[in-house]
């Protein structure tokens, strides 16, 4: 079953890799069909897809694509060990390596 359609390959493998990262079945679909976009007219009929392979997995697959489509609305964070302020999508302190909090 289609569970994510892409805007380019390159999408599509990086969300197959998260499913595939949580041990779900999938795979990329559609690649071919991408290149001939101008040929055939723009939309999701020629846009490549990630394909589920075990629907039984459909729930925890919705559940990380999801987590994909999401902006991070994360918060800057400031470093207790050192003061310096990070952007919320690391987990170290880029001056110091402490954790993020």
């Amino acid at each position: 079953m289609k569970i994510f359609t892409a805007h380019n390959p390159t999408e599509a493998h990086i969300v197959c890799e998260l499913l595939k990262s949580q041990q779900i079945s999938c795979e990329v679909r559609g690649e071919g069909i991408f290149g001939l976009q101008g040929e055939i007219p723009f939309g999701e009929q020629s846009e490549p897809y990630v394909w589920l392979l075990d629907v039984s997995q459909v729930d925890i697959a919705r559940a990380i694509v999801g987590d994909y489509q999401q902006p991070d609305t994360g918060r800057v964070w400031r470093c207790h060990k050192c003061g310096e302020s990070n952007e919320p999508q690391f987990a170290l302190c880029w001056n110091c390596g402490s954790e993020s909090p």
